[in-house]
């Protein structure tokens, strides 16, 4: 999935905007289940909501290096795993706005430093956790439209293009 995001400069379509992890999670999350699917892979989602103070992930993609959410969802695959004789599953978070590859709920869930969140799992067509779909996807268009043009835009101001060597 990561090798879908936009070059900040140019953000041509249909890139995906990882690198404006600010907002729009939802449509990168949508984005993802669709071409997921494509590939033959079915996917799952979950939703973490703060309980308590916002949720924090520190992010070299911010000019801030840090960026904050009331709520993130990602989208989760099932990873088949050898261990010595057997074989057994755990379910990923692909989330490329965070990470370079899948990774754990519980690292997933850790990096946004609100140990109270809570998690919720579901079915890859919630669009919006509420129960809103997208089943034509012309709502993802619009929010990874929408966040393309921010990053654009950040990244001809003058903080620049993202990765910020300033940040840790």
């Amino acid at each position: 999935m990561a090798a879908t995001t936009c070059n900040p400069l140019t953000v041509p379509p249909p890139c995906i905007p990882f690198m404006f992890p600010d907002d729009g999670c939802w449509g990168r999350a949508h984005e993802m289940c669709r071409l997921m699917i494509n590939m033959g892979v079915k996917p799952a989602k979950v939703w973490i909501n703060c309980v308590g103070p916002l949720l924090k992930a520190n992010t070299r993609n911010n000019p801030q290096c840090f960026v904050q959410w009331g709520w993130h969802v990602a989208p989760t695959i099932c990873v088949w795993r050898w261990c010595w004789w057997f074989l057994w599953s755990q379910e990923m978070v692909v989330d490329p706005s965070l990470f370079t590859t899948p990774v754990s709920k519980a690292t997933w869930k850790g990096v946004q430093q609100n140990p109270n969140a809570t998690l919720t799992d579901t079915d890859w067509t919630y669009f919006r956790q509420w129960g809103e779909t997208d089943p034509t996807f012309s709502k993802t268009n619009t929010v990874l439209a929408d966040y393309r043009l921010a990053l654009l835009l950040r990244s001809q101001s003058l903080v620049g293009p993202p990765p910020y060597a300033n940040c840790p």
